[in-house]
């Protein structure tokens, strides 16, 4: 058996031998994950959906504007030697809740992708994914280094192809002064389990902003994981997250661990029908960070039928120089906005569409800098789209929002 092999079942035995997510574990007990089966493909026979797309991963890189220096390199996790090099490249499982997750991708992951992106001039890069397996374990790797410039636009859309199952895995290395925007657009099938899980790690005085605009399924999560261990980095996240009759939850954990960090998480959850919504973000401050600062914003709002909406903010600090902030609000569309729209002569879903566009897009904006964003790389037409699905769907019916 070649060491390849030996890894892929080392890393399935672990997963057995610890378990999977308990369904009162702290972190999921709102949305539990399904079983272990599904995510390792244990429960189906293995599928190829697409031959082309699996001969890079799935993954396919545009460069609409300009390039940079970029290096991009995909590893095969069957080859013993490339795999050894990749798995080099990534921290071991740890011991928290999502740990399992960790472990399935080990054990099923096929390729690994870096972009590896140096100094210089900006890049601006579109990597694009397409599910290529049934059930799948995709892995990117996105390394900046010291003050390196780059906008990404990260999109995952469905088609008309059979369900899928996929577990992603994303680190992200950013090296002193360096600055990522990173937008995000996840839009699973309806039947669709997938989990997204990012680490994200900044030295000094490095800055990260994601925008993430996502839609629900049978099982949607998105989990970041934002470690600040450099003097300086700052991070800041917003989500929008839609869900009609459908599952979703997005998970936002910072951790702070020098002086002058910064983060800001914000959600904001529009759920429909029986929609199910988690919006959980959760910041530690270490001992010692003098002048860090933390605020979260979390809020809800129901868009039509009785959907539940679930919000989880919650600060750590373990320091007192510090200043942190968080809030959750819970509502309805405001009555008034609404009836201006009308008084347009807007329909009322179309007024809806007016308002929902209008709160989501600030959301997105307060996160990354749009006005500076190349056309090809903003979240406009994707976010009219996705509010335009969400609101045709009936009540308690699920499709992609």
């Amino acid at each position: 058996m070649d060491s390849a092999r030996a890894d892929a079942l080392a890393a399935s035995s672990r997963l057995l031998a610890q378990g999977w997510i308990p369904r009162k574990a702290e972190a999921f007990r709102h949305l539990p994950p399904p079983e272990a089966a599904l995510w390792t493909g244990e429960s189906a026979e293995p599928r190829v959906l697409d031959e082309v797309a699996a001969l890079m991963d799935g993954w396919t890189l545009h460069t609409p504007v300009a390039a940079g220096d970029v290096e991009v390199r995909l590893f095969d996790a069957a080859d013993p030697q490339q795999r050894a090099e990749l798995l080099r490249l990534l921290p071991l499982p740890g011991d928290d809740e999502a740990a399992p997750f960790a472990w399935a991708h080990r054990a099923l992951v096929r390729q690994g992708l870096r972009l590896r992106i140096a100094g210089g001039a900006p890049a601006v890069l579109h990597l694009q994914r397409q599910a290529c397996h049934a059930v799948e374990a995709p892995l990117l790797l996105v390394e900046l280094q010291a003050g390196a410039r780059c906008v990404l636009l990260e999109t995952h859309e469905r088609g008309s192809t059979p369900e899928v199952t996929q577990n992603l895995r994303v680190h992200v290395r950013l090296g002193p002064g360096a600055d990522l925007q990173h937008l995000r657009l996840v839009t699973p099938g309806a039947g669709d389990r997938v989990a997204h899980h990012l680490e994200v790690r900044l030295e000094g005085d490095a800055v990260y902003a994601q925008a993430l605009l996502a839609t629900g399924s049978s099982y949607h999560l998105q989990r970041n994981v934002i470690e600040l261990p450099g003097e300086g980095a700052r991070a800041r996240l917003g989500g929008v997250l839609l869900a009609a009759g459908s599952a979703l939850e997005q998970q936002v954990l910072c951790r702070h661990g020098a002086a002058r960090t910064r983060s800001g998480a914000e959600m904001l959850a529009l759920g429909s029908g029986a929609a199910r919504i988690v919006a959980n973000a959760h910041t530690h401050i270490s001992p010692g960070c003098d002048g860090a600062q933390a605020r979260q914003r979390l809020a809800g709002i129901p868009t039509g039928g009785q959907p539940r909406l679930v919000l989880r903010p919650h600060l750590e600090i373990h320091h007192d120089q510090v200043e942190a902030a968080h809030g959750a609000t819970w509502g309805a569309l405001p009555d008034e906005a609404l009836f201006l729209a009308r008084q347009r002569g807007l329909d009322e879903r179309s007024a809806k569409a007016l308002i929902v566009e209008g709160l989501a897009r600030a959301a997105l904006a307060r996160a990354v800098d749009d006005a500076q964003l190349p056309e090809a790389l903003r979240l406009e037409a994707a976010l009219a789209a996705a509010v335009a699905r969400h609101l045709g769907t009936s009540s308690g019916e699920s499709n992609r929002g």
